[in-house]
């Protein structure tokens, strides 16, 4: 069996991986360069105090002996050691309002990502026992990436209640039908549609199923697209209807049909 690499989608997940690889060998290769770099110059230094810095005072003579000799005397076997180890960075969560979701909802829109970091450290050993530890550079290669939360606003207006006019959303409902083209046999298809549905009543509400309105839209919330007074305004509600009509049933006869035949459009 064979398999084929393919190219990390730019932005994707895999892509970050790949990046953060790539910074990880590099950010070794340079903490490594560095540690060997100090740690070469710092041997240099102790043998050119120790070996050949001769003292020019008896007193200088006495701390050299006093430093040097609690080691040998003990003969303890002190090394220090360079040690890198790979740490995680935590990502936060960032909320953000979103006024398109309903009220209470939380919806993740970007997901964290814990970010790296190369921390080099100093360690002294005793006898092969660590007994000092100091931190000497630390390098970040990925930063943590925010988790990002939207969190909806949109909150649903009142329902009304009570017959509003119907013969004036009727006239209303004949007019805008009329500026789409539809008189005639599609007026009255439309008429005897929405007749049926909601008596031409713009605060018709449906509270098992939550249709609302002269066009029953199922839900109600669903007019909100042709304007934030779904709820009350007979002009929003059938402007949203005769889109729905054309949109799945091209015609109001079309969809009178299918009422007919079903018994809901």
């Amino acid at each position: 069996m064979s398999y084929r690499r393919t190219t990390p989608t730019p932005g994707g997940r895999r892509e970050r991986r790949h990046k953060k690889g790539v910074r990880l060998r590099t950010a070794y290769g340079v903490i490594g360069g560095v540690a060997v770099g100090a740690f070469a110059f710092g041997s240099f230094a102790s043998v050119g105090v120790n070996a050949f810095a001769a003292p020019t005072s008896k007193e200088a003579e006495s701390i050299a002996q006093t430093t040097l000799a609690p080691i040998e005397a003990e003969g303890a076997d002190i090394e220090v050691v360079t040690q890198t180890r790979e740490v995680s960075i935590e990502h936060g969560s960032v909320e953000k309002k979103d006024s398109s979701e309903d009220k209470g909802t939380e919806t993740v829109v970007t997901e964290g990502e814990d970010g790296t970091m190369l921390v080099s450290y100093n360690v002294t050993m005793k006898d092969g026992v660590e007994v000092e530890r100091e931190e000497s550079m630390s390098v970040v290669v990925a930063e943590p990436v925010d988790e990002v939360v939207a969190i909806g606003t949109r909150e649903e207006p009142a329902i009304p209640t009570g017959i509003s006019n119907s013969g004036t959303n009727r006239a209303i409902g004949q007019q805008l039908a009329a500026a789409r083209g539809w008189t005639g046999d599609q007026w009255s298809c439309l008429n005897a549609l929405w007749t049926k549905e909601s008596g031409w009543n713009s605060n018709a509400h449906n509270a098992s199923s939550g249709a609302h309105g002269i066009p029953q839209a199922l839900p109600g919330s669903k007019m909100a697209s042709a304007g934030s007074d779904w709820a009350t305004n007979p002009a929003t509600q059938i402007t949203w209807g005769l889109g729905y009509i054309s949109g799945r049933y091209g015609t109001p006869c079309g969809a009178w049909g299918h009422s007919q035949s079903v018994g809901w459009y």
